[in-house]
Order: structure tokens, then sequence, then C-alpha cells
């Protein structure tokens, strides 16, 4: 499994504006948690179903290839240790009205 954290800076309101992603081995996401910036957390994958959210194709190898899905604004992307996707991972679990507060 391959971790990543993309960060999409853009100005609208209905879209995550933090995505964190878990790959499997041919990189199709299988987890997610996105963070709106009005504290609004949503988790997809496992557990807590709704898998046809996920991103149907796989991650690009290199991640600076990784595109905003409207097209707007600038994303990056970077691999993250599993241990903070697992963090983020079951903190959105307890805190499904969203837990933005606890990182600021």
């Amino acid at each position: 499994m391959k971790y990543v954290l993309a960060e999409w800076d853009h100005e609208l309101d209905d879209e995550p504006y933090r995505i964190y992603s878990e790959l499997d081995e041919v990189r199709r996401e299988t987890r997610r948690v996105e963070f709106y910036r009005n504290g609004v957390t949503f988790s997809y994958g496992a557990e807590r179903g709704n898998e046809g959210a996920l991103a149907p194709e796989p991650f690009p190898e290199d991640l600076r290839d990784l595109r905003p899905p409207e097209e707007e604004g600038e994303l990056t992307a970077r691999e993250i240790s599993p241990g903070l996707f697992y963090e983020i991972w079951n903190q959105a679990q307890e805190r499904p009205d969203g837990f933005m507060g606890m990182f600021f």
C-alpha cells in the first residue's frame, strides 16, 4: 500500500482542499478522507462504503502528474506514512461531523 496527501489550492466551496488516499499495489484508491473548508470531513472505502466515490483510474507513478479534478487551481501531492493516514482515517470515524478544529 501507498499513502498520498493531495492539497488542492482552489476557490470552490463544494470541493475538498485536502485529500488523503490509500492506494493498492496497482495505485488505485482503496480509501479516501476529504476535508472541506467549512470543517466537514467525508471518508470513503473499506468499512465506510461508497467505493463509487473513489478515483476509478490509478494514480500516476509520478505524483506531479496528478491533476485537479475540476482543472481549477493548483494541486500538489506527496507520499505520506501509513501511520499518518491511519491517524486521519481513525479520527474521521470518531468525528463524522468534521474534526478540522483539532489541527488549528
